[in-house]
């Protein structure tokens, strides 16, 4: 605004002054002004339709597909080197008695890249809310026990997603089976009844990783106590969440594809499972990256 009050008044004082020299140079000053307002403005719309674009096709990279399919379709691609879908599909098997059994997330580099940036840039948001609504077969029967820390409470079980938030961008109110209840100690490495919380797990993230690398890229982990911690303490479903996330996103081929499955191991008739397995399957590769069973223990 100064710039064009301050050419005003030049082209004023030329005037004023009859000095034509001075009238000329306003003219051209305001000339080049508006030349590099029309050019910036020029550039915003561009931007913006940049912008535009980019998020359309975020959008249709993102895109998710929830579909059911049934125990026996479950059952025969859990542990096998198979496509069950459409990249871009989460499927998840339909409750069994009432209880979770299992799910699927096909993803290529690309798609999870998009899926994440849908996250960082607040296009999708999570929900206390829409996850609370989700039905979680048996939280209602243990979502009253907790363990103080410090004076804080902390719940010993969680609602728990088979497949992270980021492979499906679903909070399991919109599919049934996609929520189980999981203790704290399962879901995020938490032990509050011995104040044990698990603030950052970035390390054990990194030891996992290491292994897989040192591996020959793959991880069969048999023995889930975590190295140095105390006595009965595991890994925890978000630690392989995030490895699968690190080494889906380690490819530098977009569309190398992956098979990401979770299922509930029942050995009672209760809505809790006993263990979890999951695994990751690099796909274009046909190989197995990682497989491991955690206790659904507290």
């Amino acid at each position: 605004m100064k710039k064009y009050l301050g050419i005003l008044l030049l082209y004023n004082l030329g005037k004023w002054c009859h000095q034509p020299l001075i009238t000329a140079v306003a003219i051209a000053w305001l000339g080049y002004a508006l030349y590099q307002f029309v050019r910036r403005h020029g550039q915003d719309e561009a931007d913006d339709a940049d912008e535009i674009t980019q998020s359309q096709a975020l959008f249709e990279e993102a895109q998710v597909e929830y579909r059911y399919i049934t125990t026996a379709q479950f059952e025969q691609t859990m542990n096998h080197l198979d496509n069950p879908g459409q990249l871009g599909d989460v499927l998840v098997a339909k409750m069994a008695q009432r209880r979770p059994v299992g799910a699927v997330a096909l993803l290529t580099t690309g798609i999870l890249k998009a899926r994440q940036a849908m996250i960082q840039t607040g296009i999708i948001e999570r929900s206390d809310e829409k996850r609370k609504s989700a039905n979680t077969p048996g939280y209602d029967l243990v979502s009253h026990q907790y363990a103080e820390v410090a004076g804080k409470q902390f719940n010993l079980y969680h609602r728990t997603h088979l497949l992270p938030f980021r492979f499906t961008l679903s909070e399991g109110d919109n599919i049934d089976g996609l929520l189980f209840t999981g203790t704290a100690h399962l879901n995020h490495g938490d032990r509050p009844q011995i104040n044990y919380l698990m603030l950052h797990n970035q390390a054990r993230v990194n030891q996992l990783y290491a292994a897989y690398q040192n591996n020959h890229y793959r991880l069969i982990l048999s023995d889930v106590h975590v190295p140095g911690e105390v006595a009965g303490t595991n890994y925890s479903l978000d630690d392989f969440e995030q490895l699968a996330t690190r080494i889906i996103l380690s490819k530098k081929q977009s569309e190398t594809e992956f098979k990401y499955e979770v299922s509930c191991d029942y050995d009672t008739e209760g809505p809790l499972p006993q263990s979890i397995t999951v695994n990751l399957w690099d796909l274009t590769h046909q190989t197995l990256a990682f497989t491991v069973t955690l206790p659904n223990d507290i």
